[in-house]
């Protein structure tokens, strides 16, 4: 019988009562990890953790603005106090404000996107390492960043910079704590089709054929396959991975993008 990937970890995911979060705290606990759903959905959690222990994993529910200081430190001493360790923090919430260009964005909707996406990162892992992975001597963080904090995309100034600063916090928290036994990835998805984004594909905020087109694959991911990049950061697998963003866009970002004539593109 093969041994589960997480068996007996503590994982917490922020943002988790629903698309990558869901997969992914479904996918620890499937693999033995106890697992903590972070969410302001507090209806969401409750149905993934009742899913969760009805196929017999172990699941705590937490309901958490992580813009919010105090609701993050809140949301470890949690998991501390259910638990007594933490050994992954995966940061996934997000907010952003989309369809802007970059002067058009109101201050009010890039303050919350870098309060959400960013800062809640930073400040979970501030209380992770202080709170728990300091004295354990050892523990994973995963951000959730983007294929967008790499490259630049029309419309989406906000989260390109909220996403590319993850990675770049991402770097710099896996060579501070690289000798204390912590580790820090980032996961950067291409379009994957969570409910937010199939959301917005029903009021014309995105087109799913022409998102797919864009992909070399010709298609978008699906939450389970983004979980399970992260399946494999959250274990001893990726025991020497630390400071690193994995892609997992099926090709987008190894494309220029030119397209130079027709009949030579993805289907040639």
């Amino acid at each position: 019988m093969t041994a589960m990937r997480l068996a007996d970890k503590v994982c917490l995911v922020t943002g988790s009562a629903s698309g990558i979060g869901e997969a992914c705290v479904k996918t620890y606990a499937r693999e033995g990890g106890k697992v903590i759903i972070v969410d302001r959905d507090l209806e969401g959690a409750q149905r993934v953790a009742g899913e969760i222990r009805s196929a017999g994993g172990v699941a705590e529910v937490f309901r958490a603005n992580v813009a919010k200081p105090d609701e993050v430190e809140a949301m470890v001493r949690f998991a501390l106090d259910r638990f007594g360790r933490l050994d992954v923090l995966h940061n996934n919430a997000m907010f952003s404000v989309f369809s802007k260009r970059t002067a058009d964005i109101d201050l009010q909707g890039w303050q919350r996107t870098l309060d959400v996406s960013l800062t809640a990162y930073w400040y979970g892992i501030k209380a992770a390492i202080n709170q728990a992975m300091l004295a354990q001597g050892k523990g994973s963080i995963i951000n959730t960043a983007s294929t967008s904090g790499l490259t630049g995309d029309y419309l989406q100034c906000a989260y390109n910079v909220a996403k590319a600063g993850v990675i770049n916090l991402t770097r710099v928290t896996a060579i501070e704590y690289a000798r204390k036994g912590i580790r820090c990835n980032a996961i950067c998805p291409g379009p994957t089709l969570t409910q937010g984004m199939q959301l917005g594909i029903e009021k014309g905020f995105s087109d799913a054929k022409y998102l797919a087109e864009g992909v070399p694959m010709g298609r978008m991911a699906t939450p389970q396959e983004i979980a399970n990049v992260g399946l494999f950061l959250a274990s001893d697998e990726s025991s020497f991975v630390t400071g690193t963003a994995v892609i997992a866009d099926g090709g987008l970002t190894a494309h220029s993008g030119m397209r130079y004539a027709p009949g030579r593109g993805p289907d040639w």
